[in-house]
């Protein structure tokens, strides 16, 4: 019995000698990394011309993780950058690297959580503000590299390495004080510029030189934009800038403005619509700095619009007009439905688009060719009908200019067929 409880005795005296070992290599080195970051981030916020006002960095290397509590970053008449609670983890391999090298090679390999960033641009007045943030980058961007990019004109060095970045937000707002001129009130406003679950997630190739933009989306109550492309780059020494020899994507946006109330402003007594959607995909290549589009479709739609001009607006439109539509200073349009269709695979194209408005029933239809410099429309029609007085009177107008050129069918509608370059058009008799 005796000599089991020596054993026991003697086991747990190893346990808390490990213990204790464990625990003070762990502060040792918790202490020696948080001095260690805290010394880099002066050194590259000084080299950078920024002001650090708060810094508080922790470290524990048992749990695999670097805390950032408090980093505010400041350009005076330039920006300010504050980080809240930012988690900084690594992997024992990680670990090794630094008690060996005393280099984490963050630069190749970063995986971060961050509660709250706050960016806030001095010279342009607007802020972006993320809550729970995360960012995950594979690669290497080296701390000279880093220093370098101070200045635009080093962005090539980029391209010199591979990188893979994974960025999100669980919230992404946008501040701007200006959003009262666009008639938006602040409820409004936040409804329109406070996006949900943003993601960024892009690859670059070096060995390629393929850049990829896998996702990007940001979308909220009202308001989605989503796109991804793929591009070929390269640097042109000459001109000292980078370039896309070749892009490819896919884009959406979506605004839903039913429930806004745009108040009136200098441009608009009234402005409501319900929803404005543009979607589409391109694949261009640039030869000789000179874009080729080799496939380039879109779609457009407009629904429920109706647009009351301010006074001064509706001055010049009625000056612009010869006196008809805007008659006293008052002009009012709306549009149940306007809506434009294109499809272009090199060299060819067509396009077909419709309006059906309180001033107006008009389809528009042509086919084009775009294999020299300014497009060529073989065949183009417009078919219209004035829905107002006013828009019979304009038309009047219009048809004393143009004589027979414009036709009318059994249905009411205008007819008008061109064709030629389109700087140059031509019409039929």
């Amino acid at each position: 019995m005796n000599n089991y409880f020596k054993k026991v005795s003697f086991y747990i005296i190893i346990m808390l000698i490990a213990a204790a070992v464990i625990f003070t290599t762990n502060y040792y080195y918790g202490q020696k990394i948080a001095e260690d970051v805290e010394t880099e981030i002066r050194q590259t916020a000084a080299a950078n011309d920024y002001q650090l006002r708060n810094l508080k960095v922790e470290s524990n290397p048992l749990l695999q993780k670097i805390d950032i509590k408090d980093l505010n970053i400041t350009k005076r008449d330039h920006s300010n950058l504050i980080f809240e609670q930012a988690e900084i983890n690594f992997n024992w391999q990680q670990i090794i690297n630094y008690i060996r090298y005393q280099n984490f090679e963050l630069d190749k390999n970063l995986d971060t959580k961050i509660a709250q960033i706050n960016y806030s641009n001095l010279k342009n007045n607007y802020q972006i503000n993320l809550k729970d943030a995360e960012l995950h980058y594979k690669g290497n961007l080296s701390e000279e590299t880093i220093l370098a990019l101070k200045n635009e004109s080093e962005l090539q060095l980029l391209l010199e390495d591979d990188h893979n970045l994974d960025f999100s937000a669980a919230e992404l707002k946008y501040n701007s004080p200006y959003y009262r001129s666009y008639g938006l009130s602040e409820q409004d406003w936040n409804k329109l510029s406070t996006f949900n679950n943003f993601r960024f997630q892009a690859d670059y190739d070096q060995k390629n030189r393929n850049l990829k933009v896998e996702e990007f989306n940001l979308s909220s109550e009202l308001l989605k934009i989503i796109y991804n492309f793929e591009s070929i780059i390269d640097y042109n020494q000459q001109e000292e800038q980078i370039y896309f020899e070749e892009a490819k994507g896919d884009y959406d946006f979506h605004l839903a403005a039913s429930d806004l109330n745009f108040q009136a402003n200098s441009f608009y007594q009234n402005l409501e619509f319900n929803q404005f959607d543009f979607n589409g995909s391109f694949d261009l290549t640039n030869q000789d700095n000179k874009i080729i589009a080799n496939q380039l479709d879109f779609s457009l739609n407009l629904d429920e619009f109706k647009l009351v001009l301010a006074e001064v607006m509706a001055q010049q439109l009625n000056e612009y007009s010869f006196g008809i539509l805007a008659e006293n200073n008052q002009f009012e349009i709306s549009i149940n439905n306007f809506s434009y269709q294109q499809q272009y695979n090199h060299p060819n194209g067509s396009s077909h688009s419709e309006l059906d408005s309180s001033l107006l029933l008009a389809e528009l239809n042509s086919e084009y060719n775009y294999s020299d410099e300014i497009p060529y429309i073989s065949s183009g029609q417009l078919r219209y009908k004035p829905q107002t007085a006013k828009a019979e009177q304009l038309n009047a107008f219009l048809q004393l200019v143009l004589s027979e050129r414009i036709t009318r069918n059994e249905a009411g509608f205008y007819q008008l067929e061109f064709w030629g370059p389109i700087d140059s058009l031509r019409l039929n008799k």
